[in-house]
């Protein structure tokens, strides 16, 4: 598996995921209504709550399994008859809660709830799969035509006037078509299902469904407990200062995606030299744009949401300014963290998982309550601080590996160097509209690959391997 090329098509897929994203809230914000909208959010947020009965674990240790090596069609097979046996009763359990479900959602949509989260797992289990055959490049596509489905049959449809409905429908069919997709790209055929299978799957799945809902609660908890405590203006502020920081994790998640299955095929062969020079190159590369992103949000932030989102976010600034700190911890963690769970120890992954969250719950009430909702962005920067300490103790037990210190030293010089030049401009030039902030965060970025390209040590080790993977990818070279 070609690691650079995985990772770069993974991050272009990430980005028009992104684009596409953000292209088709707007849309659907202003067609829809808010509260037609809200039905929709409350609906997509019941989908991905339900992942975790409805796959404890199992997707993630079908990959690990799979990387592993040996007996993939028992393996595929034993996976997709547990994972069968769950959705039957998640399916059972929507049902029976369908007109509590409608209820909450304000429309009838229960019904089509148990469609959605039926595709939606078994296309990201055949996803996985293919993953776990070392071809993580081609669920890229995938990941990128799924959304593209989603938006385009979900704004013709919402456009006949099939309106919450219609965006439900375009999910659906999304997932429909990522299965077909993720189906025809797997090479395994499905065997038998095997008792000892079935064992080793649930012997790492047990674990790593603790990792899978500390992913849920760090995505859900901060909103739900600003809700409890704070207006609801707070809520949508800090939400949308929370998307614009989760553009920075695209470099990050993208490597830890890519490095996951190869560093577990390396370590059931022992082979944990190439492990730990992976893992250093990987950090390497992972927090080269959120160190610049944390200096831009410190000089913009009040600029980025007054004009690109209105008046009314600027409330927000700090907050986003704290969790872009947060990202810039977390771009480290995606790769110390994925390498925990990739050398078989989810019950290690699963230990710093449930001491973080401790952590969070325990602060996020009393912070709100006593410097307002910046608060519960400090307790999250807080305890991912935590859990990337731990992940980073934890994966040196097994791993010799290293902080690239001198090139985090070196992008902190290129940030600032950049910092001081947009505080000049920006002085001379005050922002007064969404145009004049593009050509400066533009401008910023320049600068900073600028001063990075004269930087030895940057260049050698992120710029020239960069451009050489570019090169061969676009010339076709290997």
């Amino acid at each position: 598996m070609d690691l650079g090329e995985s990772t770069f098509r993974l991050f272009i897929a990430k980005v028009g995921k992104a684009v596409l994203m953000f292209a088709a809230i707007t849309y659907f914000a202003r067609v829809l209504g808010a509260s037609q909208l809200g039905s929709f959010f409350l609906f997509f947020a019941a989908q991905g709550l339900l992942s975790i009965p409805a796959d404890m674990g199992m997707r993630g240790a079908l990959e690990k399994r799979l990387s592993e090596g040996e007996n993939f069609g028992e393996k595929l097979s034993s996976a997709l008859l547990f994972k069968l046996v769950l959705l039957v009763f998640v399916s059972i359990g929507i049902y029976l809660a369908r007109d509590w479900l409608n209820g909450y959602f304000g429309a009838n949509l229960a019904m089509l709830l148990i469609v959605a989260v039926v595709g939606r797992e078994l296309s990201l289990l055949y996803i996985q799969a293919v993953r776990g055959e070392l071809r993580v490049a081609e669920t890229a596509p995938i990941e990128l035509g799924r959304r593209l489905v989603w938006v385009v049959i979900g704004s013709v449809l919402i456009s006949n006037g099939y309106g919450v409905e219609g965006v439900i429908y375009g999910l659906i069919i999304s997932s429909a078509v990522a299965l077909v997709w993720a189906y025809a790209k797997c090479s395994i055929r499905l065997e038998r299902p095997s008792l000892e299978q079935m064992r080793s799957l649930l012997a790492y799945s047990k674990f790593d469904i603790v990792t899978s809902v500390g992913g849920r609660v760090y995505q859900f908890m901060d909103t739900a407990i600003i809700g409890f405590f704070l207006a609801q203006q707070f809520v949508g502020a800090y939400e949308v200062a929370w998307q614009v920081t989760l553009l920075v994790l695209m470099l990050s998640s993208s490597i830890s995606l890519t490095i996951f299955p190869q560093i577990s095929r390396w370590s059931s062969d022992s082979a944990v030299d190439q492990i730990g020079s992976t893992i250093t190159t990987a950090l390497a590369f992972s927090v080269f744009a959120s160190v610049p992103a944390l200096v831009g949000a410190i000089i913009y932030s009040e600029e980025i949401l007054q004009y690109i989102f209105g008046p009314e976010y600027v409330i927000a600034s700090l907050v986003l300014i704290v969790l872009m700190f947060e990202k810039l911890v977390q771009s480290v963690n995606d790769i110390v963290g994925i390498s925990v769970r990739a050398i078989n120890r989810p019950d290690l992954a699963a230990k710093a998982t449930v001491i973080s969250i401790g952590i969070n719950l325990l602060l996020s009430p009393i912070l709100i309550l006593t410097v307002g909702f910046v608060g519960a962005a400090i307790a999250t920067g807080f305890s991912w601080l935590v859990n990337t300490a731990l992940h980073t103790r934890y994966l040196r037990q097994s791993v010799t590996f290293e902080f690239p210190v001198r090139l985090f030293g070196w992008y902190t010089f290129a940030s600032v160097i950049m910092g001081v030049s947009l505080l000049a401009i920006k002085s001379a030039v005050p922002v007064t509209g969404i145009a004049i902030l593009v050509i400066q965060v533009a401008i910023g970025a320049v600068l900073y690959v600028a001063v990075s390209l004269v930087v030895p040590d940057i260049r050698r080790q992120i710029i020239s391997p960069a451009l050489s993977m570019l090169s061969s990818r676009f010339t076709g070279t290997a």
